[in-house]
């Protein structure tokens, strides 16, 4: 934990310079040393990273959904998705707490409000305009909450509706082994692999949302399976509104 904290100041210090450098090249940099970051407190750890890829990554603006076990699958994602810079939806929470908080507003994180629906819709009208113009990755967990025993939680239907408006195909992601490292509401780490595995992309254009949706979480099952996890349920497909957990 002291190392992490110790690591995670310089590597926010480091983003800051960032700043200096005008347009695009600027939020690159921005967006290089959270690969740095994670990979280092993956090393303290003594979480390898292990990736399998079944598909090519599209041209352009795309999504990836992927389903979410630990904290430390986002750092797992910024190990093995390092073809191409990308930025997390995050819940807004998160950009309150220091130094990661300032990161993620500085780098153009797209921020969801779980609380109030029409400041999320807002949020995800504005990230979808930004995939579409500048060509943005957009990392989403579509789970909403992390499960607690490493199956599949049902998906929730806003992240799909974000992905139709933004017309862009779906990269599904399956991550297995974080939950095993690092438990939810535990701070104490267990070195495990957390292996990862990337799937063919899924078009978006003139899809119905709740078939989009029933086609993607059955890839990352699917995908999940290929890693070396234990099935999980196929139903319920859709976790219930207004929820925050899915938790079994």
């Amino acid at each position: 934990m002291a190392f992490t904290a110790l690591w995670t100041g310089l590597m926010f210090t480091m983003t800051l310079f960032g700043l200096l450098v005008p347009g695009d090249a600027g939020r690159r940099w921005q967006l290089f040393w959270p690969r740095v970051w994670g990979r280092g407190i993956l090393w303290a750890a003594r979480c390898p990273v292990v990736v399998t890829k079944l598909g090519e990554a599209p041209e352009g603006g795309f999504l990836y959904f992927s389903n979410h076990q630990s904290i430390l699958d986002i750092l797992a994602l910024f190990v093995a998705l390092k073809e191409r810079p990308f930025v997390f939806a995050a819940k807004s929470e998160l950009f309150k707490v220091p130094f990661i908080g300032w990161h993620l507003k500085l780098a153009g994180y797209v921020e969801v409000d779980r609380d109030n629906r029409e400041r999320a819709i807002a949020s995800y009208a504005k990230a979808a305009r930004q995939i579409r113009e500048r060509g943005t990755v957009v990392a989403v967990y579509p789970e909403g909450t992390r499960s607690v025993d490493g199956t599949i939680l049902p998906f929730k239907k806003g992240a799909f509706a974000f992905a139709i408006e933004s017309q862009v195909p779906i990269v599904p992601v399956a991550v297995d082994g974080g939950h095993l490292a690092l438990r939810k509401h535990t701070l104490r780490l267990y070195g495990h692999p957390i292996r990862v595995v990337v799937g063919a992309p899924i078009e978006t254009r003139g899809a119905d949302r709740d078939e989009l949706l029933r086609r993607t979480r059955l890839a990352v099952i699917e995908q999940h399976r290929i890693a070396g996890a234990a099935p999980s349920p196929l139903e319920p497909m859709v976790a219930p509104p207004g929820r925050r957990s899915g938790e079994r």
